[in-house]
């Protein structure tokens, strides 16, 4: 999809957010604007206008908001879900992409990844409290990753497990 890191390879991929990121609910459509290639690409993908949509994103328009389903709309065109993402982690949620479509293998494919993604968790980690007890700024980044890879593991098995369940 337009607007995808192309670094995000992952059929399931997990979206850390940082708060800081975005900061508040306008900056966050205001870079869901962006994603979507501004305003004027925006309007004609969603059914407001583009002045409209600036309004969305200005903060001296404190009482005007996007509508769930702009945003959705313009979430779908970007790629990318900046606002979804921004209201996850307002309520201290993280956002976890499942595949569209069951990834190839079998249940032991599914747990061997699984177990070698949080081997590397332990590993990691292990190796990082070993000299000093503590995670820091410089090793964080490397962990995150590593954990962000074994979430995405069971979200691929989640996905084949769910499929298992007969529609009610």
């Amino acid at each position: 999809m337009a607007g995808r890191n192309p670094d995000m390879s992952n059929t399931s991929r997990i979206h850390s957010f940082h708060p800081e990121r975005y900061g508040d609910v306008k900056s966050a459509v205001r870079a869901l604007l962006h994603a979507v290639g501004g305003e004027a690409q925006a309007a004609a993908a969603c059914r407001v206008s583009k002045s409209t949509l600036s309004e969305y994103g200005n903060p001296r328009y404190d009482e005007r908001h996007m509508p769930l389903d702009v945003v959705l709309a313009l979430e779908r065109a970007a790629g990318a879900m900046p606002v979804t993402e921004h209201l996850a982690a307002e309520h201290g949620a993280l956002l976890l992409h499942l595949a569209a479509e069951e990834t190839a293998g079998g249940w032991l494919d599914h747990l061997t990844k699984i177990g070698k993604e949080a081997g590397d968790v332990f590993h990691r980690a292990g190796e990082y409290l070993a000299d000093d007890g503590e995670i820091d700024a410089q090793e964080a980044p490397v962990l995150l990753k590593e954990v962000d890879e074994l979430l995405a593991a069971v979200a691929a098995m989640r996905v084949a497990v769910r499929r298992r369940i007969p529609d009610e």
